[in-house]
């Protein structure tokens, strides 16, 4: 490298021109009176004494005290560093431009192989921010802090937040304020988010020998990864906060046959509200109604105590309502009245003993 260059490097390291030349000088000739770094460097002798120490004060340097005043260079322990971060900055820099210009909108691209896990959660961020019914969150408590701004924002504006933590109990997780329910997960996984039904994100957090991600802008991918997370890493783990001023509130069909599959057999009533769409029109909806009957496999009532393995088939609920009976069915639904994004129990009758 020619001594020019080495010049604007230094500088780009935060060097200004003079203090660079004086310190190249330096390097050339060692100990040296500063009047004499003065004639060989283009520093006029009226600046030199300032400019040799502030570099004395910034470590580059060390005076002598003599007959005259000297200086000469230090071990370069302090440049080297300074030079190898703005390196990495820079090379980091690059790398994150690379990433955000070929960071795909989940809208407009139905699967997508990024380079860097932190990208991956930027692009969750954004789509949290846009979020309109729900967040199912897997992550491990560090990707959660970084996300927690987003997420009580998006609780705030009425999105339901599911999110289970990985953490083997030694790790402090973050309180999120807003989350309608968040479980631990013992076992260490992958990072996942379902925004919406719609749009998914993936990134592995253990076990890859190199950083990459996925994000998914299709309904069902997602429904795929949405049923690993319902019954990898959420039917079975220990609940760790629930929103108890909210009814108890479902985002799926399955969740609410689930807890409710025991009850119902016992000849429990329940009034029922359902928020999603018309299956025919594709047009929102919401439906308040009492609970006929719920039946699994399309004819059968559901066990007592289902598995999710149970309930992977088709699962229907009907609702008496003022307009009459309602079929309501699950995420996919094809053959019911309504498919349900939003299930809220605003009422239970017990059977008397």
């Amino acid at each position: 490298m020619d001594t020019e260059t080495l010049r604007r490097a230094l500088e780009d390291a935060g060097l200004t021109g003079q203090q660079a030349e004086a310190y190249l000088t330096l390097l050339e000739s060692g100990t040296a009176p500063v009047t004499e770094i003065a004639q060989q460097s283009s520093v006029s002798s009226s600046r030199i004494y300032d400019v040799v120490r502030s570099l004395a004060e910034e470590g580059f340097v060390e005076t002598l005290e003599r007959d005259r005043l000297h200086a000469r260079p230090r071990e370069p322990v302090d440049v080297l560093n300074r030079l190898r971060q703005k390196s990495e900055t820079l090379a980091d820099a690059a790398a994150e431009i690379e990433d955000r210009w070929e960071r795909p909108d989940p809208k407009e691209s139905r699967i997508s192989v990024l380079k860097r896990t932190e990208t991956v959660l930027k692009s969750t961020g954004d789509a949290i921010d846009e979020a309109t019914v729900s967040v199912a969150l897997a992550a491990t408590p560090e990707q959660l802090e970084a996300l927690r701004p987003r997420l009580e924002t998006a609780a705030a504006n009425g999105v339901l937040v599911h999110i289970a933590v990985y953490d083997g109990g030694g790790t402090e997780v973050p309180d999120i304020e807003g989350v309608l329910e968040m479980r631990r997960c013992p076992i260490p996984g992958p990072f996942l988010a379902i925004v919406d039904r719609r749009y998914a994100f993936f990134a592995p957090n253990v076990h890859s020998d190199r950083s990459y991600g996925i994000t998914i802008g299709d309904e069902i991918l997602s429904f795929i990864m949405h049923w690993y997370f319902r019954t990898c890493l959420w039917a079975h783990n220990e609940r760790l906060q629930l929103d108890r001023d909210q009814p108890p509130t479902y985002v799926s069909i399955e969740g609410f046959v689930y807890d409710a599959a025991s009850l119902l057999r016992d000849g429990a009533s329940m009034t029922l509200q359902v928020i999603g769409r018309r299956i025919e029109t594709g047009d929102p909806v919401e439906i308040r109604g009492d609970l006929v009957r719920a039946t699994w496999g399309g004819q059968l009532e559901p066990p007592r105590n289902p598995t999710y393995t149970d309930l992977a088939g088709q699962v229907t609920l009907f609702l008496e309502t003022d307009d009459g009976l309602v079929s309501i069915g699950a995420w996919g639904a094809l053959f019911e009245d309504v498919e349900a994004e939003i299930i809220r129990v605003t009422g239970i009758e017990l059977p008397e003993p």
